[in-house]
């Protein structure tokens, strides 16, 4: 019995131990190193991270920071809650040291917060995210903010380098966290119309149309859809993709789709079909924009004018010799 004993004591410290390497190597940051040319810049990767988890589970993540600057740089990795807004300039907003009202900050966990890279050298950071128990389902958002620290000047640098500022670069690898279960998804289109000042008429092609999608709910919503133009007589000349974009909740997202570069004569329509991106619901709008190439019919009922001018002279001068 005593044996038996012994033999799961060391059993389970057997497995102990290989779960703590385990775990030790799965969470460990990576460093490499490649030649390349300095361009004066730092890159972070993924721009976006999409989670979906259950309350209780943990996943791991990572974020890579490539140094290209020509020197060792000394980095900060901080947390940051997000917001969207209603601002066509930006989709998202920042928060700092605010907590937001989606808040990600007690969720995610990188292993380590400071570092220093030399030219051409990358780490690899892995970022526990764990959601509690009790977590309310629904949608956390915020990023990982990568910046460099200011670079420290001795008394004669500084001297030579007073009254100039002292820039940090901040970039950030979005976090999107939805818990999955009774989330709230709802979403309306506002308002569907051409880029720009309205007009009576275009010389050429729009440059194309803003879409505006509210999110009315308290998950992130991912809208796609199509613009299908027609002519006078109904018939499709042109589809328009508008890719998958994220829409955060209660908050406007615009979203502008270019149209290609040419030209037309008459009436069009344009028509919008955009799915919210949940349940398979969509919505369909129209509108119509006269395009009227002005200064290209002027030249050309100019030509015409001095072609049908000039054979008329000619026909009427034949006419008068053969008298």
């Amino acid at each position: 019995m005593n044996k038996n004993y012994t033999k799961k004591i060391i059993a389970y410290v057997f497995v102990l131990i290989i779960v703590l390497f385990v775990s030790k190597e799965v969470l460990a940051f990576q460093k490499s190193k490649m030649e390349m040319t300095p361009q004066n810049d730092f890159v972070v990767e993924p721009g976006k991270t999409e989670i979906f988890l259950n309350p209780g589970e943990t996943v791991i993540k990572n974020i890579a920071i490539t140094n290209r600057i020509n020197k060792t740089v000394k980095f900060k990795l901080t947390t940051e809650d997000m917001v969207g807004t209603n601002e066509a300039t930006s989709a998202i907003k920042l928060l700092g040291d605010e907590v937001g009202p989606y808040s990600i900050k007690n969720f995610i966990e990188p292993e380590i917060t400071e570092f220093s890279l030399d030219l051409g050298e990358k780490i690899v950071i892995p970022v526990k995210v764990s959601i509690p128990l009790d977590a309310e389902p629904r949608g956390y958002y915020g990023a990982l903010i990568v910046s460099n620290e200011p670079e420290v000047f001795s008394e004669e640098q500084s001297k030579e380098s007073e009254g100039k500022a002292r820039l940090v670069s901040r970039i950030g690898s979005l976090f999107f966290l939805r818990i999955n279960g009774e989330g709230q998804e709802s979403g309306s289109l506002q308002d569907f119309k051409v880029i720009g000042p309205k007009k009576a008429f275009y010389e050429r092609n729009p440059k194309g149309f803003e879409i505006l999608f509210k999110n009315e709910g308290n998950v992130h919503l991912v809208p796609y859809g199509k613009i299908i133009i027609r002519n006078m007589l109904g018939r499709e000349v042109m589809m328009i993709p508008v890719d998958a974009y994220f829409s955060l909740p209660n908050s406007i997202r615009y979203r502008e789709v270019l149209m290609p570069e040419g030209t037309g004569l008459g009436r069009y329509t344009a028509e919008l079909s955009l799915y919210k991106g949940y349940s398979n619901e969509n919505e369909e709008v129209s509108l119509a924009f006269w395009i009227i190439p002005w200064k290209i019919l002027i030249a050309t009922f100019a030509g015409l004018f001095i072609l049908i001018s000039a054979i008329y002279y000619v026909l009427t001068r034949f006419e008068i010799k053969k008298k």
